[in-house]
């Protein structure tokens, strides 16, 4: 009784164990589990998080900027430029800025200074009006207006935009690097995952293999115990199951090497999978009726060599800007309140009775030409190596694309035609063991058989996971251009 209840328990966890290990992972499943559990991914996710943000932050050279400034000082005794005769002088100062740039090369600045100075004069003297004081405080308020308008070294995007969208261009350079490295971490999760799928019908198929080699050996140990065979028959059926047996063990072996692989690559050192995952026998299906692979983008080493060229073309506008003359034309606005008491003050800035003008120019160049030539050249010669890089690059991605097109059309004819060949095998292999239990072949050809269609399904199943390998790699060329 007791062994019976152990038996029915040994059963359930069986079948328990069976039906878990029939929940099916798909592709697209594990490598959402790689991504999310992979510290290498994770790290190059975080890198291109980092980098798309740090873009935003070019944007703020044209920002507005608030800027504020205080000062106190004191000053004991008279001194040569002094207009008054003080024998000690405090003076407070707050300064206040709002400044805003445009990519035409203005610049707008709202100022604002208030100041207080503590006198303690020598003797009494007049300071306003008829009346003599020896120690006051006067108070001077002057809020500003600014414009400034670069004429050649920033008008219309110069020097600044160029220096901006260099930066942007070769950051995005960057971050395609990032991506590609991405991609190939995750084209590496798809060959995992194929590979794990390979080597399980390679074990299933190895063990249907070494039971047909069992039942071949017995039926010849059976023929020459009762002298209906030579001898070299068993000793030929007896290498021929142990050669199954090797081929069954290494397949294993290969199983238990891309349990660990797959188990890496989402961040576990297990070395079993308990998952079902697709197979790949059933993949061919999905791309039935496909006259081509995927390219709905360009690849990301072609986007990053195109902003490097990008970013060489800025650099030598910015170069060419910065080593160049600039003239600048300013207009500033201002009011003053200058009084003993602060309200005074403010009373002749709301009143506008003491406005102040100014206009002018600005203009200045470098006269070290030599030097000048050599960096415009220097720039120039970048730009030129970044164009010939980026041509090496299309060439050599439009020749890998057509390359691995021609492939895949030629490796989908070898998977139709080894899908032939395994059903001839197969056929054959049916025929020789029909005729074998009739006496009308031989052990020797019957194994022959058996080979051929080790040899056919393997093949297959090469071309299969050689197909996947090449829809995968497609997926580089589907990247899509950064914002």
């Amino acid at each position: 009784m007791k062994k019976r209840i152990l038996l029915t328990a040994l059963a359930g966890f069986a079948a328990a164990g069976i039906g878990f290990a029939q929940e099916q992972l798909a592709l697209q499943d594990y490598l959402s589990q790689v991504e999310q559990n992979s510290a290498e991914i994770k790290s190059v996710n975080l890198a291109i998080d980092s980098a798309v943000n740090k873009t935003r932050e070019l944007d703020m050279a044209y920002s507005p900027y608030f800027s504020a400034a205080a000062s106190y000082a004191v000053e004991s005794g008279a001194g040569f430029g002094s207009a008054l005769p003080a024998k000690e002088m405090d003076v407070t100062a707050w300064n206040l800025g709002l400044s805003k740039k445009w990519q035409t090369g203005s610049t707008l600045t709202l100022g604002y200074s208030d100041t207080s100075m503590m006198f303690d004069l020598l003797y009494p003297t007049a300071i306003i009006g008829p009346e003599k004081l020896s120690s006051f405080t006067g108070y001077e308020v002057k809020p500003s207006v600014k414009i400034e308008q670069s004429l050649m070294k920033e008008f219309l995007g110069g020097q600044s935009q160029s220096a901006v969208n260099k930066a942007k261009s070769l950051n995005r350079a960057g971050i395609y690097g990032l991506i590609f490295k991405k991609q190939q971490l995750l084209l590496r999760a798809r060959l995992a995952y194929w590979s794990l799928s390979l080597s399980r019908e390679v074990v299933a198929f190895r063990k249907t293999s070494l039971d047909r080699a069992q039942e071949l050996l017995k039926w010849s140990e059976n023929r020459v115990s009762l002298d209906l065979a030579d001898r070299s028959d068993l000793l030929q059926a007896q290498a021929a199951y142990k050669m199954r047996q090797l081929n069954y063990q290494l397949a294993l072996e290969d199983e238990v090497k891309a349990c660990r692989v797959f188990n890496e690559l989402r961040g576990s050192a297990a070395e079993t999978v308990e998952q079902a995952l697709e197979r790949i026998s059933d993949a061919p299906k999905k791309y039935e009726g496909l006259d081509s692979i995927r390219c709905n983008g360009e690849r990301a080493d072609l986007l990053a060599a195109k902003e490097v060229l990008k970013g060489a073309q800025y650099a030598q506008k910015e170069a060419f800007k910065r080593s160049g003359p600039e003239l600048s034309v300013f207009g500033t606005a201002s009011l003053k309140g200058l009084d003993l008491s602060y309200s005074g003050a403010l009373q002749q800035i709301s009143d506008a009775d003491k406005p102040a003008y100014a206009v002018g120019l600005v203009f200045f160049a470098p006269i070290d030409f030599k030097v000048v030539s050599r960096v415009r050249k220097a720039y120039k010669s970048d730009y030129e190596s970044a164009r010939e890089a980026l041509g090496k690059t299309e060439l050599s991605v439009k020749n890998d694309w057509d390359e691995l097109f021609r492939t895949w059309k030629n490796v989908k004819s070898r998977v139709s035609l080894a899908k032939e060949i395994k059903d001839i095998q197969s056929e054959r292999v049916a025929v020789e063991r029909d005729k074998s239990k009739r006496g009308r072949t031989t052990t020797f050809l019957l194994l022959n058989s058996e080979n051929d269609l080790d040899d056919a399904t393997l093949n297959e199943y090469r071309l299969i996971f050689e197909e996947l390998n090449i829809n995968a790699q497609s997926e580089l060329y589907c990247t899509t251009p950064v914002e």
